[in-house]
């Protein structure tokens, strides 16, 4: 079996059964080595090695998915969420399990059981590119099936992220939006584009403003910094309703402990962390402001409680008491944009 392990780890991760008889592994020896969760085998032919399966993590593996997939549809397109992956953006918090695949060669599409589904849905040329060795539907592209299909906040943190790392633009989206202007679910796509705002950092900001934008919370302010009474920066803060006085803070486990050391979290690591954060909330209610603060967790366990406190913040804020100054991120076009937006 170390034999089997040792030729294994010499191909490609994942590999074909073609491709294993190159280096000397039978089908019987491959079976086996399934039998023996030495392999995984992921489609008819494909395999991967089992500790490189575990190791990957959902979106390594929904990544090696692909691969396998993409190779027993030849000519199709790596489109939707499983293109989004393939470009590096946000994976969605409910993210389908299946590999999504495009072709506009044939009207044939893969059953539901399978791990893969197959669409028939038209590929200019201008909407698809060259990944490595797979096709994939370029990043605007991706970005518009992803706003029709996915949940609004997980596909506006997808289209963030995109318009952020400069592989499409607002502008792109809108042009792209018309060309699909019949296709199912297109109308979704529109609340999307309108809520973009590539100024917010994290996945979290754009998942949560976008659920409680859903759940009649208008849009904070992105990425405003608040300087003291003296000038003396206090910090950039997630998110800002001016008219309330209130700071909105989107906080994940990861906002902390993926700064700490990477051979192992130290609990006087966190412990100063934490209390940084602190000092720097107190800061921030010194100058009058109210500051409320939630979790990814808070959002998906007790939505409407998170909005009750965001409406008692906003009770107690008063933009009057505030003594400082606010500097304002760039992207000045989507800020107007987006501040103009309310809740439905």
């Amino acid at each position: 079996m170390l034999d089997l392990q040792a030729a294994a780890a010499a191909l490609p991760q994942p590999f074909t059964s073609s491709a294993a008889r190159s280096v000397g592994l039978s089908r019987d020896v491959l079976a086996r080595g399934v039998r023996r969760g030495v392999l995984i085998r992921l489609a008819h032919g494909v395999y991967v090695l089992a500790r490189v399966w575990d190791g990957a993590g959902p979106r390594g593996q929904h990544l090696l998915l692909v691969a396998a997939s993409s190779s027993q549809r030849p000519g199709s397109c790596v489109t939707h969420h499983s293109a989004a992956l393939l470009h590096g953006l946000p994976m969605p918090i409910d993210c389908p399990r299946f590999v999504s695949l495009t072709t506009d060669r044939t009207h044939r599409t893969s059953a539901a059981r399978t791990p893969d589904r197959l669409r028939n849905a038209a590929l200019p040329l201008e909407h698809v590119m060259v990944s490595g060795r797979l096709t994939v539907t370029t990043p605007g592209r991706t970005v518009i099936d992803c706003l029709r299909e996915l949940s609004l906040p997980d596909a506006v943190a997808v289209a963030d992220a995109a318009v952020r790392l400069g592989l499409t633009t607002v502008r792109e989206l809108r042009m792209l939006r018309g060309q699909q202007r019949h296709w199912p679910g297109i109308r979704a796509a529109d609340d999307g584009i309108a809520l973009i705002d590539p100024r917010r950092e994290t996945w979290l900001e754009s998942w949560s403003f976008t659920r409680l934008w859903q759940l009649g919370v208008p849009v904070p302010e992105s990425q405003v910094l608040v300087l003291d009474a003296r000038g003396r920066l206090i910090g950039r803060v997630d998110g800002l309703w001016r008219e309330r006085g209130t700071v909105a803070e989107a906080d994940g486990v990861g906002k902390y402990l993926g700064q700490l050391n990477a051979d192992g979290p130290s609990g006087e690591a966190a412990a100063r962390l934490v209390l940084a954060e602190k000092v720097r909330e107190d800061r921030l209610r010194d100058t009058g402001l109210e500051v409320v603060r939630w979790g990814f967790r808070d959002l998906r366990r007790d939505a409407p409680g998170v909005v009750d406190r965001i409406a008692a913040a906003w009770e107690r804020g008063d933009p009057g008491r505030f003594r400082g100054h606010l500097v304002a991120s760039p992207w000045p076009a989507l800020r107007a944009n987006s501040s103009s937006l309310r809740a439905r």
